[in-house]
């Protein structure tokens, strides 16, 4: 999954739109719907600063250990 369908599938949950994403994150609404769309990229200010107006965490978890593990 690429990190901005992740961040999609949280807005949703919460019932939050991109307009108060990026409110909440302190920058356009340009800005948000162009790094949902794929048109910017993604770097690790802005990843945390939507991490942190949504309220989840970050990580980083290893498939390939998860399936070991599983089987």
């Amino acid at each position: 999954m690429v990190i901005s369908d992740a961040i999609k599938n949280v807005l949703n949950r919460r019932g939050m739109t991109s307009a108060e994403l990026a409110r909440r994150m302190g920058c356009t609404r340009q800005h948000v719907s162009d790094l949902l769309a794929d048109k910017r990229r993604w770097n690790e200010t802005t990843l945390m600063k939507a991490c942190e107006a949504l309220g989840v965490e970050l990580a980083l978890v290893d498939a390939d250990a998860q399936q070991r593990t599983a089987s």
